[in-house]
């Protein structure tokens, strides 16, 4: 993880001199966004590394679009993926900047 990320994290999860839990900052941050009418789905799963000999958990934020089908002919409701992620923080500064984007 690059120095600039953990820096941004740093600034972005310190309230006062306690360090935010990152969960509660995404939960709140879903919330920011969905207000601005954009719903972000968070979906978390794991599987078992058998080289780390421990289990990868997965983060995986998504969005429904509007997508038509030209053979079909018709519009459907599809479920975009934006970032599939086996890191917390990534998953934190992709919401980080989606909020950003949407308020702006």
């Amino acid at each position: 993880m690059s120095r600039e990320i953990c820096r941004r994290l740093f600034l972005f999860c310190q309230k006062g001199s306690e360090i935010v839990n990152i969960n509660n900052t995404m939960k709140k941050l879903q919330k920011a966004i969905l207000q601005t009418g954009l719903a972000i789905i968070i979906s978390r799963s794991q599987f078992y590394s058998a080289e780390q000999n421990r289990f990868i958990p997965i983060i995986s934020l998504s969005t429904k679009v509007y997508h038509y089908y030209p053979r079909l002919g018709v519009w459907k409701d599809q479920t975009f993926e934006i970032i599939r992620t086996s890191s917390q923080v990534e998953a934190l500064l992709c919401m980080v900047d989606i909020h950003k984007a949407v308020s702006a």
